[in-house]
């Protein structure tokens, strides 16, 4: 550890950017899709704003279990039928997926048309079970 702290000091005009471009990439990855928001926040904006829930696991996953109240809308057919949540354009969005990542680009995809209000659930659906919340099938 010692040798690659002395290799960091000895080279600091390499360290210092490597470190500010990782800040930088760390910082638009979190800020991706929409806000992010835990269990506890997802409840409190489907009871306080009728936030929708937008499930954009495939079909299977879904039918097995989702929150209850979801659409689905698998990511990959997001392109082509996100005009079914126009009604919903001016109320608050959460997406979520099995761990989120999908849920992210899919919230990218949303905000490219005029969606602006959209959040994810961190950790996604498998955030949700661990913390022992009921999931309802279809």
């Amino acid at each position: 550890m010692l040798e690659f702290n002395l290799f960091l000091i000895d080279n600091w005009y390499l360290s210092v950017p490597l470190f500010i471009s990782i800040l930088l990439w760390f910082r638009s990855e979190t800020g991706r899709g929409g806000n992010r928001v835990d269990c506890a926040q997802l409840t409190k904006l489907v009871n306080k704003q009728s936030a929708a829930l937008l499930d954009v696991r495939p079909k299977k996953e879904f039918e097995a279990g989702s929150i209850a109240g979801a659409v689905n809308i698998p990511f990959d057919e997001l392109d082509f039928r996100h005009d079914e949540l126009l009604k919903l354009q001016d109320k608050p969005i959460i997406l979520f997926c099995s761990m989120g990542r999908n849920a992210a680009l899919s919230g990218e995809k949303l905000q490219s048309h005029g969606y602006k209000d959209t959040y994810i659930l961190k950790g996604g659906i498998s955030t949700w079970q661990q913390e022992g919340l009921p999931l309802v099938q279809t």
